[in-house]
């Protein structure tokens, strides 16, 4: 029912819908014209934002701290085809405007919280301006949306003849916040203000969403409930909502939001998205009038669009969520598909590349891996049970079906690859624990024995890098620590409290944390450990079994000041397979700690386990590997005060 409300809101194309009776049409044309403005004012805000930001707090010049730009379908649309009619007559699709607010991650904790706060205020505003201004032209809106939704004859047909809509009047600002940001949990909702002359009941609704991690979520649109025609039905009581402008983002603390930054921010040895202002167009009529016969005016605006393979990216993520189960929606798989085959057919060869290359460090493979499963006259691949049964039973076209099922064609074999890769993986991550006679979840031998293995390897890697060095140079490394996904779920297990199972493995099974004297011996133990593992590589004649290492220098605050760190993620045939960490912090502010079960090793401290996690995600473009990621680093915030 909200799939039907925000398709009727944002209709252009057919502002009458079936209706043949012009006074039945709604006024969707120049509603999407004040919604482009108030997407092209939030744009023009969040620069000037960025201006104040860096005068008011000295930051340098170049560097924007915040990011804006649109996505999901009307986004898709004007990117896919910029001469279409979605961007030159129709402002956009059939669905609500998506936008994304990014904040720098790896900004200063106190200026992050400035930024956020500036923000809540700055889209608010917006919204209740765009508001006011989309009531001066929705008319009776409601009535016709009610009228139409009784009289439709479609799929709905059940659901419609059972209920019927009713608009909120008046309709709200509804703040929701968690109890981390207030102390206390809060739910406040009053009405808008609405300017002399405007009708109150005409201005959308604001929903401002802080309690649902890992997003921020503000909402410009209307909400309806749906009311039982005979007592008989089930009460609906969740409201409806006919959506105008979707808002999210990022909240500061989760790997969410470093893994959005660094799809936009220039990352060593990554391909950046690309943002680029583009024009997008809606015809409307002069008058404002849901009645007028044709568009005699047009609005144009700019919008920042990222690139074609940011849909790409999105796409594919969303059907990574369908196959390792996180999402609910299998009914859209048929979508997803289309438009991941939409886009191979957009992309000539060097972009294809660019897509495979994508593909393979979300599935966590090499390229040449990836490559193979473009070859449609390549030996049959292997298919996940469960993803092959979602094609089967959400997937309602049957010429889309029998393509993706037939594997013949290149853009389908590679998205249900990926989608085979990531529900094998999650099946594989299963295993690692077993239940023992007391009922509790222990972690299986045979991995244990794989940690100890890996750890064996790394510590002997460091040890090389280490005696690369100079005797004086080496005398600067003083000490080490593993830091791995094992360490982790031990000292997981001892807090009692979380269950170990749940937050699981990463399948990255070496990671370690090594102080050093100074900032100088950081960067000197890390130039000598990558050219160790350029050393290695040039050793195997295999490209799916070759190192590679990607970096990141950071400072961390500390009790003392800033210490100089450095993460690296070392991958072996695009599969991460180590984290190590380097810093200067003295041993009094990065604590190791020993465990019984490990009595000749350090173990690191969760704190610094959680802060290479953070870099590590900014590195990783591994599915599943972010997504343990995430849960590890949720998991410790619910442990530590601070992170």
């Amino acid at each position: 029912m909200s799939k039907w409300l925000t398709e009727t809101i944002n209709n252009v194309k057919n502002p009458d819908g079936d209706a043949k009776n012009p006074k039945e049409k709604i006024a969707t044309p120049a509603i999407r014209a004040k919604v482009l403005t108030a997407l092209q004012d939030i744009n023009e805000r969040i620069k000037q934002l960025n201006k104040s930001l860096s005068e008011k707090y000295h930051i340098i010049e170049k560097r924007k701290l915040v990011k804006f730009y649109m996505k999901g379908g009307n986004a898709f649309y004007c990117v896919s085809d910029p001469s279409g009619s979605a961007a030159t007559q129709f402002g956009g699709g059939t669905s609500d405007w998506d936008t994304q607010i990014i904040v720098d991650p790896w900004a200063p904790v106190p200026l992050q919280a400035i930024i956020y706060g500036e923000l809540e205020e700055l889209v608010t505003d917006a919204m209740i301006k765009a508001g006011v201004e989309i009531a001066s032209v929705v008319g009776d809106f409601d009535k016709v949306t009610a009228t139409r939704w009784t009289g439709q004859s479609s799929a709905l047909d059940r659901i419609n003849k059972n209920y019927k809509l009713e608009y909120d009047k008046p309709q709200s600002l509804r703040k929701v916040f968690d109890q981390q940001r207030l102390g206390l949990w809060t739910n406040d909702q009053r009405r808008i203000a609405a300017p002399e002359g405007t009708d109150p009941n005409g201005i959308p609704g604001i929903l401002l969403n802080d309690a649902i991690r890992p997003f921020v979520l503000y909402r410009l649109g209307y909400t309806w409930h749906a009311a039982g025609v005979s007592s008989n039905e089930e009460q609906i009581r969740k409201p409806l909502l006919m959506e105008l402008i979707d808002v999210t983002l990022p909240r500061r603390d989760t790997i969410e939001a470093v893994a959005v930054w660094e799809e936009l921010d220039e990352v060593q040895g990554q391909e950046r998205i690309k943002i680029e202002n583009q024009t997008v167009t809606v015809e409307h009529s002069d008058g404002d009038s849901a009645a007028a016969k044709s568009p005699t005016s047009s609005t144009t605006v700019e919008l920042p669009l990222p690139d074609i393979m940011y849909h790409l990216r999105e796409i594919a993520t969303m059907l990574c969520e369908i196959a390792d189960r996180s999402s609910h929606h299998a009914d859209k798989l048929e979508r997803r598909f289309q438009r991941f085959g939409q886009i191979w057919q957009l992309s000539d060869k060097e972009q294809q590349k660019k897509i495979i290359h994508t593909l393979s460090t979300m599935a966590g493979v090499s390229y040449d891996e990836m490559a193979k499963v473009n070859d449609v006259d390549a030996l049959p691949l292997k298919h996940n049970d469960n993803v092959t049964n979602d094609i089967e039973n959400n997937i309602k076209n049957y010429d889309l079906k029998k393509h993706i099922l037939d594997d013949k064609d290149s853009a389908y074999r590679l998205a249900r690859n990926l989608m085979d890769r990531i529900a094998d993986g999650i099946a594989r991550q299963n295993n690692y624990f077993f239940i023992n006679k007391d009922g509790n979840s222990e972690v299986s031998t045979k991995l244990e024995i794989r940690f100890q293995e890996a750890r064996h390897e790394l510590k002997r890697w460091i040890d090389q890098a280490k005696a690369q060095l100079s005797d004086s140079v080496a005398a600067g490394v003083l000490d080490g620590a593993f830091s791995d996904d094992l360490v982790l779920i031990l000292l997981l297990q001892q807090e009692k409290y979380l269950a170990p199972q749940a937050i699981g493995f990463s399948d990255v099974f070496q990671a370690s944390v090594i102080r050093v004297a100074t900032e100088l011996h950081v960067y000197l133990l890390g130039d000598s450990l990558l050219k160790l593992f350029d050393r290695l590589s040039a050793l195997i004649e295999d490209p799916s079994r070759k190192f590679s290492v990607l970096s990141r220098e950071y400072n961390v605050p500390r009790a003392t000041g800033n210490t100089n760190e450095l993460t690296m993620v070392v991958f072996r045939g695009g599969k991460a397979i180590a984290y190590v960490s380097v810093s200067n912090a003295p041993a009094s502010e990065a604590p190791f700690r020993q465990d019984v079960r490990f009595p000749d090793m350090n173990l690191a401290s969760l704190p610094e386990i959680a802060a290479q996690r953070k870099v590590a995600a900014a590195l990783i473009k591994d599915y599943l590997v972010r997504k343990a990621i995430s849960r590890q680093y949720e998991a410790l915030k619910t442990l530590l005060p601070v992170i």
